[in-house]
């Protein structure tokens, strides 16, 4: 396989899109109520202890990506097996994302447009993304990612000048005590997006510098997470804890009150745009993720450009498949999927793949110490 070598800042940058994503517009944390920011600061810190999980496995393999190492840690059964689950993973968590950004399409700008018809022109660019490179898309993330942030900024600028958010919204501060907040926490917030982030343990040899690499993942966590938090802040103080568990696209809706002097106003086009980039980003790594993975697992990365109008298809047909409706969507996605699959697979197993690694470590360097003794 042609080595692809990507600097820190664009780790970081991809990160920061990847995170952010599909978690700002579906009102990450309502279930704690007005305490949603306090569950995602846990969620931030959390999530840095799962990364820290998957870049110690990284230092381990230092050139081998999360598909590969897993042989040499369980062996090749049993490594070969979790490797297909992780790429079957990757490309189901491309399916929601897909879906949930097509339905936001289809609900805002297209409201008599199939959405099967919106998903395939989501996915042949990116299908284009993934030909031209994972080097070439952190490039592309790279430029984009600065006017993401002018404009999003802006955004929040013109919510606080015009007067919309009300600090009455944001209390009482723990009304109903932690319970609501943990429950917010664990799993759905731990997990998505934070425990997403195991999909970059793909991309890590890609690094051109292994410890900024790793600064910038942790910074990027801690950007995303403030980044979230902030938003759940103003999209809670604008609309209130009801009109956020009931709405559809919470941050749309709060943006739609936006109006300075009668001038800046009706800039859902504009917000729309910086979240479909966002989408696309999530969606493309997750597919490109899963692409590269299988390609380094069979070994034959001539068979890249093969799986990718494959694997682009099977995302399509899971995202019309996984779901009848946007509530049943959500329903899943929040109160199925993160037990089914998120906790064991963004949690438990790294766990334990680590738990074994340093059983191994210590059980050699004893027999290593043993031959020494009688040498």
């Amino acid at each position: 396989m042609v080595q692809n070598k990507i600097q820190p800042i664009q780790l970081f940058v991809l990160m920061v899109l990847f995170e952010i994503g599909s978690a700002v517009i579906v009102g990450l944390g309502i279930e704690a109520k007005q305490d949603a920011w306090i569950a995602l600061i846990l969620g931030m810190v959390g999530g840095g202890g799962l990364f820290s999980l998957y870049v110690y496995l990284y230092l381990q393999f230092p050139t081998l990506p999360l598909t590969n190492y897993l042989e040499k840690i369980v062996g090749k059964l049993i490594g070969r097996i979790l490797a297909i689950v992780y790429i079957c993973l990757f490309l189901y968590i491309a399916a929601r994302v897909l879906r949930t950004f097509s339905e936001l399409v289809v609900s805002i700008m297209l409201n008599d447009t199939p959405i099967l018809a919106v998903e395939i022109i989501f996915m042949l660019v990116i299908c284009f993304g993934c030909y031209l490179g994972f080097e070439v898309i952190a490039r592309t993330a790279l430029i984009l990612f600065p006017w993401i942030m002018f404009f999003s900024f802006l955004f929040v600028f013109f919510i606080i000048i015009s007067g919309l958010i009300k600090i009455e919204n944001l209390f009482p501060v723990l009304e109903a005590g932690w319970q609501p907040v943990l429950q917010a926490l664990f799993p759905t917030i731990l997990s998505f997006p934070f425990g997403e982030s195991i999909v970059f343990a793909v991309f890590f040899p890609y690094l051109n510098n292994q410890k900024a690499g790793i600064i910038a993942g942790y910074s990027a966590i801690i950007i995303s997470g403030i980044t979230l938090i902030i938003s759940s802040v103003i999209i809670i103080g604008v609309l209130g804890v009801y009109r956020t568990s009931i709405a559809t696209f919470p941050i749309m809706d709060a943006v739609d009150h936006i109006n300075v002097g009668d001038v800046f106003q009706r800039l859902d086009p504009v917000a729309l745009i910086l979240l479909i980039i966002g989408g696309f980003f999530k969606i493309l790594i997750f597919l490109i993720g899963a692409i590269e993975g299988f390609s380094s697992l069979v070994h034959k990365p001539n068979l890249t450009k093969f799986t990718i109008p494959i694997m682009a298809t099977i995302v399509i047909v899971t995202s019309i498949l996984i779901s009848d409706n946007w509530v049943e969507h959500m329903m899943k996605g929040r109160k199925t999927i993160p037990y089914i699959l998120y906790v064991p697979l963004f949690m438990v197993i790294p766990f334990l793949l680590v738990m074994i690694v340093v059983i191994k470590k210590k059980m050699m360097k004893k027999k290593n110490a043993h031959q020494r003794d009688e040498g």
